[in-house]
């Protein structure tokens, strides 16, 4: 009897352990978090990932850690490492919106968005009722140029939740690339005009009109105005500014700007196509001469690779 005793007694003993190992771990992930964010909000970004890449490599079955570490690294465009983070997290919390959430943006900023559309489409049956879920599959779409099927997706997410700003704005864009640029133009103004210091929609907005000529060009060449004044380093907007002013004669200004563009990446095919035509139309034949040929070395050179060359600068801005 006293050896039974002793034994539940033991057995008792081992339980408070286990639960005390389990709560202090869960303790010591808090402090992590906790103490990283601290870090973060102090501008201290790498000594809040080392905190966190300490931690989770102490307590590595712990999800929190490795998604906030996914996180912060999805912030800093470490793409790659983000992904195995947030690859961890799921596998640790399969049922967490956020982290999977957070996978599917880190495997299409590191730009494989085929991944992202198989992996969207593996968890649709727990998140397929979340307007987040359809954003970050409709943004697959449109990088894969599949507009229709980025567009069917953002609608469905303004369904779900019709506030949804960055919805509203793709959903805007996947419009005018197929075919309907007054709803579109329509969708950037009420954009710009709730949200006045927002410069790609006013750049978005300008693309739009720039082409059609008459007061809708000169609202666009406005709206360009307006996105280069509130972001005048942004080489996106630059680019966009540079192909309005080339549509509308502004040849004057175009030039500059794709000028500048050129000196930041000489690698990018439609700044030089574009400079080619500027030169051309003011008389610049020699010069147009060279772009045309530099245009014509990268066209060659992104075909022996077998992929595109850089269409434009900017990257991913035409995210909000």
């Amino acid at each position: 009897m006293g050896m039974m005793l002793r034994s539940a007694k033991f057995r008792v003993a081992l339980l408070i352990l286990a639960l005390q190992a389990a709560g202090f771990a869960v303790d010591t992930s808090h402090d992590a978090i906790a103490q990283a964010s601290d870090l973060l909000r102090a501008g201290k970004v790498k000594q809040a990932e080392a905190v966190l890449r300490s931690a989770s490599a102490a307590d590595p079955n712990s999800a929190p850690l490795h998604g906030a570490l996914g996180k912060l690294l999805l912030k800093q465009q470490n793409y790659e490492d983000s992904v195995q983070e947030l690859g961890l997290a799921t596998q640790q919390d399969p049922d967490s919106p956020e982290f999977n959430m957070l996978l599917s943006e880190a495997l299409i900023g590191w730009k494989h968005y085929g991944v992202a559309v198989d992996f969207l489409n593996a968890v649709r049956p727990k998140f397929g009722q979340q307007p987040q879920f359809h954003y970050d599959l409709g943004l697959a779409f449109y990088n894969l140029n599949k507009m229709n099927a980025a567009q069917g997706e953002f609608q469905e997410a303004l369904r779900l939740a019709p506030k949804f700003e960055k919805a509203q704005f793709l959903f805007a864009v996947s419009l005018a690339s197929t075919g309907d640029p007054t709803t579109a133009a329509n969708m950037l103004r009420n954009l710009a005009k709730e949200h006045p210091g927002t410069a790609i929609y006013w750049s978005a907005l300008g693309q739009i009109l720039g082409p059609l000529g008459g007061e809708s060009s000169a609202e666009g060449v406005r709206a360009i105005h307006r996105a280069l004044a509130l972001a005048p380093h942004d080489a996106h907007i630059q680019f966009i500014a540079a192909t309005v002013f080339s549509q509308t004669g502004d040849f004057a200004s175009a030039r500059p700007l794709l000028e500048h563009l050129e000196k930041v990446d000489s690698r990018v095919l439609a700044v030089h196509v574009q400079l080619a035509r500027v030169y051309s139309r003011t008389g610049q034949r020699e010069l147009a001469r060279k772009e045309t040929e530099i245009a014509s070395d990268l066209q060659k050179q992104s075909a022996s690779q077998n992929q595109p060359p850089p269409e434009q600068q900017g990257g991913d801005s035409e995210q909000p």
